[in-house]
């Protein structure tokens, strides 16, 4: 069987726990190289070879897709070299810092003919497929409202995510599950949005953030992110006539996830059996490189998603700007 031979670009925690075992698990991929600041971590993912810049591994000819791993703030710069290298790119989530970037990102895809593509691994599983199955065939009538929300404890202040140059905040890093998720069951075109956000004094970067997005006609997204509290993640459907909820929405590589109906007195429980979401999405862009198709998660789709995340971000940082305002003007 033909596989896509696949290069690491980082090697960080995510990468080496992760990302590279799902590569190695691909049935249609190879992890044939990685590459690192550090040639020890480079190596320790098993690639047939390691380098120790990323400008080498683009240079090799042999390898076919790049796998993004980096922080944020190198999405763009990394992606874009590597299109012009002649590779596809699975770059992970958010693509982008802004939708602008996103906007650049499409244009060097489009330019080099070559495949890009959001790793947004929760949606891979085949619990979102069956929720979305369920939508369409109106299990719990038309849906309402989506309550998305994903929250755990970043303390160490020192973690690139707090780093607001390097596109940090608890927005970008898991709000942007909550606004894929609100955009799968509603739309892509919320008309209207408010949101509320806590920011770090000294890092200057979203700690959490609480958004509705309004879509019209009595429909809500009401999403729930931050680095401030325990380890929570849900999504709830609420439809005319009853209710969908997963218990593991977007940290679903692990356990057997749950998806609970509602409907009336009548409860449903469906249990799906453990899924690798990274080796899925990494097959998923192998499939589509070698068939010419499209990725489940292409790049059209990140830059809608970028585009509620910049809004909901501006939002929140008018709001908290009028309010330092306000509180000047009190002499607080």
């Amino acid at each position: 069987m033909e596989r896509i031979r696949f290069g690491l670009i980082g090697a960080g925690r995510i990468a080496r726990n992760r990302i590279a075992p799902g590569i190695h698990a691909a049935t249609r991929a190879t992890l044939y190289a990685a590459a690192s600041r550090d040639l020890s971590r480079a190596e320790s993912v098993r690639p047939e070879r390691a380098y120790d810049s990323y400008d080498a591994l683009l240079r090799d000819p042999n390898v076919d897709a790049v796998y993004v791993a980096t922080h944020n703030g190198l999405h763009k710069e990394l992606s874009i070299a590597a299109l012009r290298a002649g590779k596809h790119v699975l770059c992970e989530k958010p693509l982008a810092m802004n939708a602008r970037d996103c906007e650049e990102m499409l244009r060097a895809a489009e330019s080099s003919g070559r495949l890009l593509a959001e790793a947004f691994m929760y949606r891979h599983h085949p619990q979102i497929a069956r929720v979305r199955e369920l939508v369409r065939s109106e299990a719990i009538g038309q849906v309402m409202a989506v309550e998305a929300s994903f929250r755990f404890p970043l303390t160490n202040v020192d973690d690139v995510r707090m780093n607001a140059e390097w596109g940090g905040g608890a927005l970008l890093d898991v709000g942007c599950y909550c606004v894929s998720a609100s955009r799968l069951f509603l739309g892509d075109s919320p008309v209207g949005m408010t949101a509320l956000a806590a920011y770090h004094p000294v890092k200057k970067v979203d700690t959490s953030l609480q958004g509705v997005l309004d879509y019209g006609s009595g429909r809500y997204a009401i999403i729930s992110c931050g680095f401030d509290s325990g380890v929570h993640q849900k999504v709830v459907l609420c439809g005319t006539m009853g209710t969908i909820e997963l218990s593991q929405p977007f940290k679903s590589w692990t356990g057997r996830p749950q998806i609970t109906i509602r409907t009336g007195e009548r409860e449903e429980v469906i249990t799906l059996d453990a899924a690798n979401t990274f080796q899925l999405e990494v097959d998923d862009l192998a499939q589509a490189i070698l068939n010419g198709g499209t990725p489940l998660v292409d790049a059209g789709d990140a830059l809608r998603n970028m585009e509620v995340l910049d809004r909901l971000g501006a939002t929140a940082s008018r709001r908290a700007e009028n309010e330092r305002g306000a509180e000047k003007e009190r002499g607080v």
